[in-house]
């Protein structure tokens, strides 16, 4: 199990987009034919399906193209974002929303899609190299985390299945490269190869991770795999010196910026706590105006207080049960303390795997407490409007700035922190950080089973 200091996780939306980079327009030709089934219309006009690709940033969506179909379903356009990456495709008709699916817009390519409505449980079918390679590194990585949650769902496993299950992911993933070279997707695919051995396979993510294109849009995870499996196999100044070489390698300002954090985050796990305070001031000199800035501040609160192995802040929380706790009371259990949102994006997307993932932990050895910093506790009750969630749940009075949000430095949500049996702080997950958590969970429920196997067997 790796330590990870607070950092900005963009969703993985606009971080394919190349989010917070100067505007350099990239161009791709989407054409295509949609249709209705003859059962279910018989005029043969498929005119008005309206074909839209838009921007998701900072809360807004812009429209980077529209087409509306002629009456044989036909329609063609010309998408200009403003970077290489992956955009929200919507499809409508008559004001309702038919399809909502990803489209990889990357410079002069040509995509083909088609479709024949109502879908089912098909897909749109959209059609390039560049398109084919994500939808391949998307099924994969859909495929690995049900075999996660099957194995989490067994109960009884050891470390040698998830290591046999991560070691099969890492090698479709980077496998995906040999049939669509060159494409987004293979990147990103190799990239989370990467990521994905860390903690199981230093050696292997050690030998690949030079191969990594600067210009993949998650370098700056494949740094952080990186350096935390150099420092297991070759100490924490090596591993600080892979971070000070991407540094001088990214041309690109932002992502350099995204790397500067890294290095923050290399000292403060190398133990050298000054100097990681002395860089996250520097990254505030450098880069003042941004974003980086206010998380430098917040790096710096979280080398003070939120350190894995720190005692975690205390709390005094009511549930929405009317079930009181502090954190000395959950002492002898493992607690995920979520801070949450309920109609937050991420938080919405990941539900059925939070539900699945904490569902199948033991309720003697894990607590969920899940804290919303919505206000409205309307809104908030509406998350259970039909349907159920494990864990407790609890309505922060003052939301962000409620004294609980404050004390563990939350910023952006969904944010976890995992907490062990004596109080303190094992590790911090910002934004989509659950399947981090999950690989974390698994290792730590793997630990207590080879425990328990050795108590029999003694």
């Amino acid at each position: 199990m790796t330590s990870r200091l607070s950092v900005f996780l963009i969703s993985s939306m606009c971080v394919l987009a190349a989010c917070g980079q100067d505007s350099v327009t990239v161009t791709s030709h989407v054409e295509g034919q949609l249709r209705v089934r003859g059962d279910v219309a018989t005029t043969g006009d498929y005119r008005d399906f309206v074909v839209t690709v838009m921007n998701q940033r900072d809360g807004d969506v812009d429209t980077l193209a529209t087409a509306v179909t002629d009456s044989t379903g036909f329609f063609s356009m010309d998408v200009h974002a403003p970077a290489a990456g992956v955009y929200p495709l919507s499809v409508e008709r008559s004001g309702q929303q038919l399809s909502l699916d990803e489209l990889v817009v990357v410079h002069a390519d040509s995509v083909r899609i088609s479709g024949t409505y109502p879908l089912g449980t098909r897909p749109l079918i959209i059609r390039s190299p560049e398109n084919a390679a994500w939808s391949a590194y998307r099924n994969s990585k859909s495929q690995h985390n049900q075999q996660m949650a099957a194995l989490l769902t067994q109960g009884n496993y050891t470390s040698e299945q998830m290591s046999r299950i991560v070691s099969q992911s890492a090698t479709i993933l980077w496998s995906i490269a040999d049939t669509y070279p060159n494409t987004m997707g293979a990147r990103v695919s190799q990239a989370e190869s990467v990521m994905m051995l860390e903690g199981w396979n230093d050696s292997l993510v050690v030998a690949r991770f030079g191969l990594i294109s600067v210009d993949t849009p998650n370098i700056a995870d494949v740094v952080r795999a990186a350096r935390r499996a150099t420092a297991r196999t070759a100490g924490q100044d090596s591993a600080i010196a892979v971070v000070r070489h991407y540094l001088d390698l990214m041309p690109d300002e932002a992502r350099r910026a995204a790397l500067y954090t890294e290095l923050v985050i290399a000292y403060a796990d190398s133990g050298q706590t000054e100097q990681a305070v002395a860089s996250a001031t520097e990254l505030r000199r450098l880069y003042p105006d941004s974003e980086w800035a206010e998380w430098a501040s917040r790096a710096v609160y979280d080398l003070e207080n939120l350190q894995p192995g720190m005692p975690a802040p205390a709390f005094e929380l009511v549930t929405r049960n009317g079930v009181d706790f502090t954190l000395d009371d959950l002492n002898g259990r493992f607690i995920i303390l979520e801070f949450y949102d309920p109609l937050e994006q991420t938080f919405q997307q990941e539900l059925d795997v939070r539900d699945r993932l904490f569902g199948a932990l033991q309720p003697q050895l894990f607590l969920t407490i899940s804290i919303s910093v919505e206000p409205d506790s309307v809104l908030n009750e509406g998350l259970f409007d039909g349907a159920d969630h494990p864990g407790e749940f609890v309505w922060a009075d003052g939301g962000m700035d409620s004294d609980v949000a404050r004390a563990y430095n939350v910023h952006v949500v969904p944010t976890r922190y995992l907490l062990d049996p004596d109080g303190n702080v094992v590790s911090k997950y910002v934004g989509r950080g659950l399947a981090n958590l999950e690989q974390d969970l698994v290792a730590v429920v793997a630990g207590l089973n080879e425990i328990a196997r050795q108590k029999a067997e003694n």
